[in-house]
Order: structure tokens, then sequence, then C-alpha cells
């Protein structure tokens, strides 16, 4: 359970409590909607109160925030702590970890590893992955522990990636910005289609190696496999990318990494930036590289 307090300033002076809570607290609908179950979910001076009383300069807005039951199965399976607080979690997954279950997954999950988590601080709270890798990606991510965390970052998450692809970008710095799409249900690839959803990543080469390079990478958008089909489509397959086609002799899973995430915390609102060591494999594939 976490309980957030709010002061409110002379700009909501006799406004409703819902206006306050909407603007100056940045709840979302749908997180007060929720808080009005609860005897204890909005309070105005420590008082139960309605979304539509008034609230006046100098009052406190107090919102709890209850803890739901996590419903995921347990894992014995260790992964670093980036950070953690009473609102964020932040872990560097490895590769060959899903993050969420699905049907024919159900345990050795990211989502399995929390749960173990926040049982042994007897707490127990769904697992909110706001920038979801895949399997065989590694990297930064982040996890919202209340709703009021996961709605104030979802959309404003800025990430990082270095991606390890064949041969040598031209230009080396670019903007791609193209439709990916999934025209067959049951194949899991995407591809570059018309009337497919917007897609924009941002590459920078950041070194040259033997037949590879290395490429920072900023998602505008949030696709499935983006960076794997915009760099595909480059002519340019991300190494060990079996999907994509890409070369698997010196790595055997697509060569991707979270680098870091930078945001605004909820809370604070403290610039945060969380950064995430390279794993081996991609660590050697730098060893060999000559920096632009």
């Amino acid at each position: 359970m976490r309980r957030l307090d709010y002061l409110v300033p002379p700009a909501y002076d006799g406004r409703k409590v819902l206006h306050f809570l909407r603007g100056g607290a940045g709840c979302s609908y749908t997180l007060v909607r929720s808080l009005k179950v609860f005897p204890d979910g909005i309070l105005l001076n420590g008082v139960r109160v309605r979304t539509i009383d008034p609230v006046h300069t100098g009052d406190i807005v107090s919102i709890t925030l209850h803890d739901r039951k996590n419903e995921s199965l347990y894992s014995d399976i260790h992964v670093p702590i980036l950070y953690e607080d009473e609102d964020l979690m932040v872990y560097n997954k490895p590769a060959g970890m899903a993050c969420h279950q699905v049907k024919q997954k159900q345990q050795g999950t990211l989502a399995n590893v929390f749960a173990v988590h926040c049982a042994e601080q007897g707490k127990s709270m769904p697992c909110r992955i706001l920038n979801r890798l895949d399997k065989d990606t590694t990297g930064a991510v982040l996890i919202a522990k209340n709703a009021f965390a996961a709605a104030a970052l979802t959309g404003h998450v800025d990430k990082l990636y270095l991606a390890a692809v064949s041969g040598g970008l031209t230009p080396p710095d670019g903007l791609i910005d193209v439709p990916i799409g999934q025209p067959d249900r049951t194949d899991p690839r995407r591809c570059v289609c018309e009337g497919g959803q917007r897609a924009v990543t941002q590459y920078e080469t950041a070194a040259c190696g033997s037949g590879y390079s290395l490429v920072r990478c900023i998602l505008h958008t949030g696709r499935t496999h983006q960076i794997r089909v915009h760099m595909s489509y480059m002519g340019h397959p991300l190494l060990g990318d079996r999907l994509y086609g890409g070369d698997y002799g010196r790595i055997e899973r697509q060569a991707l990494h979270c680098v870091s995430l930078s945001f605004m915390h909820p809370v604070t609102e403290k610039r945060m930036k969380i950064q995430a060591v390279l794993p081996q494999d991609m660590q050697k594939l730098t060893h060999n590289c000559v920096k632009r």
C-alpha cells in the first residue's frame, strides 16, 4: 500500500477534487475511478471526500494506492536489480527470459521474478512492465509498482538501445520512418508494409567491426520487433536474429540490448537515468570494434 499527499496550490482554490487529481496530481481517470472504491482511496485533510467536493488553497489531498494480488507463479531465477524505490523497479533482464507469462510459458518469466521479490517483502502486486523486451533482447526493464506510477510514465520513458548489425549503414546516422505491420497473424514476423502502424527509429553508428557495426537506436514509437524489422528493412539485420535473416555466427541470439531508460520520476519529479551493463555475449562484439 502506498499513500501520496499533495498540497493544493492557489490555482485550484475552489475547484473540485476531481479537477485537482486529474490536473495537479496527474492522476488518470481510470486511477481516480479505482480509488473511489476504497474508504481511504481519496482523502481531503485526512477525511474521505467525494470527487465533486471543492478543495482550497493549503488543503492536503491524499490518495492511497492499494496493492492488488499478483497471480504470477514464482521463480528462483536471480535477475540483477538496477534501481528500486516504493514506486518503481528496474531489472537488467537476461537473454532467454520472457517478460510476461503466455499460455506456452508460465514459469521463468520476469513477472515471476518480480512476484518472488514482492513476496519476500510481504507484498503482492501486479507486474506493470512499461517497456517490454523480446525474450532474447537484454537490458533495462522498468516496472511500475502502482497504478499511479504506471499511468504517469506510460509513453514518457526514453529508451536507448545498442544493436550489432550486419555490414555498415549508409548513411551511418539517420531516421527510419516506415510503417510496420503483421500481414499474417499466424506468423510472428513483422515487416514494413502499407497499412501498418507508423514506426520511427533514430539510429547512430557508434563503432565498426569486421563485417558488422554497433548502432545506437532511439525508439520514437514502440512497435513489436521495431528495431529488428527496421534494420532488416535497411539491409542490415541484427547479428543472431534468425527471425529476420541475421548472421548467427558471432552470437546465438539477436544482438540487441536496452542500454538505458530516462524518465521523470512520477512522485519526486526528479529526472532519472538508469543504465544497464552489456551482457558478456555483446561485450565480446565490442572488443574488436573501432569507435567513430
